[in-house]
């Protein structure tokens, strides 16, 4: 009699141990991936804006269905340039590189919307020219300098889901510099999960 109450009681606890991964994997599903996308960046003057491009790659862990840690690296791919008057201004970014926590919905949503806190760091070469006529003919002056913006930076987007592993996205990002080169980046891509 009293084995069979022991029985009658280790049977629940052996069907728990035995689910017990399972509901651990609904709880912590923990993965990484990877994703890139397009970056239209924007840098904001005194009269007009300046818009190169980029790509950049993004990699990083899901810790929960909540919350992810990852890191961003970019390459310019398109300068942009901005005349007034004799004035020139030519932009080409360089580097992008970032590291965020990416807080949103349960990603495994059909539509996962999300914000961004961490840092980011953009290289750009920065051209300067200077035209002016005279009696003579036209005078210019040219010069060229490697600008670095390197402060905390913020954003917000959406994963729309494609399958279990597959989704498209769509972010604003943006850098706020102490030194005001503010950058702002609209990000279109793809990521793939594993």
């Amino acid at each position: 009699m009293i084995r069979e109450i022991e029985m009658k009681k280790l049977i629940p606890l052996a069907l728990l141990a035995l689910h017990a991964p399972a509901f651990a994997d609904d709880v912590y599903d923990q993965d990484g991936y990877f994703g890139i996308h397009y970056s239209m960046l924007n840098q904001e003057t005194d009269s007009d804006d300046i818009e190169p491009g980029a790509f950049q790659t993004r990699f990083g862990v899901q810790v929960n269905p909540y919350v992810a840690l990852e890191g961003r690296l970019g390459y310019g791919i398109d300068d942009d340039e901005l005349s007034e008057g004799g004035y020139t201004v030519n932009i080409d970014p360089e580097w992008l590189v970032g590291a965020y926590v990416k807080l949103g919905l349960d990603r495994r949503q059909p539509v996962a919307p999300y914000v961004l806190f961490g840092h980011s760091t953009a290289t750009a070469e920065v051209t300067t020219e200077f035209t002016t006529s005279t009696l003579l003919g036209s005078v210019s002056s040219r010069e060229s300098e490697e600008v670095t913006a390197s402060d905390p930076s913020y954003g917000a987007g959406v994963d729309i889901n494609l399958s279990e592993n597959a989704a498209l996205y769509a972010e604003w990002v943006q850098l706020d510099d102490d030194d005001d080169f503010d950058l702002t980046t609209i990000n279109l891509g793809f990521i793939s999960r594993f």
